[in-house]
């Protein structure tokens, strides 16, 4: 179904989803692109909330991170409706920090977080073999520069993870990474892009338990 607005503009609406809390985010370890844990229970309860409120008549097409979380998370909020995989839809790749303990780290390399205790830019220098948020935006603009190609007039939700989301919303508007907060699990964002204008975006909302505009 074609976005048109009343001037007859082509519009790219956007959803970003955050996938359920998962055990490793119970457990307060790293979980990137190499942790595949599943939802707990509490995630599966929450996003299973979050289902009833949606309106999937609305959404054109639906793409996930190929992780386990979001796979589930997926699974539930489209009852049963086709979904497809993307691997550039996956977590960033912590290296050597993935499955470890956020205090331990914390402690241990406190020049590695920022002031709100998030992982900085600089991190890469003690994970061994890991992703850098430059590496991230790369592909996650790779995949949206396809997906406009594609579906530059339809309603897209995304259901991946939060440093994926971060990476995302700082390379549609050409953000420092620093200045993007991690959305909330089961959270959803969205994001309005105007084809005729170079898809130039709009914010229409951000970490909402439920969609706000478009579905």
């Amino acid at each position: 179904m074609k976005n048109i607005n009343r001037t007859g503009m082509q519009i790219l609406k956007l959803i970003l989803v955050r996938h359920g809390l998962s055990q490793a985010n119970v457990a307060r370890t790293v979980s990137g692109a190499k942790s595949n844990l599943e939802l707990s229970q509490k995630g599966i309860k929450i996003t299973t909330k979050a289902s009833e409120s949606l309106k999937l008549e609305q959404i054109d097409l639906i793409y996930a991170s190929p992780l386990i979380r979001a796979q589930q998370t997926a699974e539930i909020l489209t009852q049963g409706k086709d979904f497809l995989t993307d691997d550039r839809l996956m977590e960033m790749n912590f290296g050597s920090w993935e499955g470890a303990d956020e205090n331990y780290l914390r402690t241990t390399y406190p020049d590695d977080f920022d002031f709100e205790l998030m992982i900085g830019t600089n991190y890469i220098k003690d994970a061994t073999g890991a992703e850098s948020y430059q590496d991230v935006i790369d592909r996650c603009m790779n995949f949206m520069d396809d997906l406009k190609k594609q579906a530059g007039d339809k309603t897209v939700m995304l259901v991946c993870h939060g440093f994926t989301i971060r990476c995302l919303i700082a390379g549609i508007f050409g953000l420092d990474i620093l200045s993007v907060g991690v959305p909330r699990n089961s959270s959803f964002t969205e994001i309005a892009l105007d084809e005729n204008n170079n898809f130039m975006p709009r914010l229409k909302s951000f970490n909402r338990p439920v969609p706000e505009y478009f579905a």
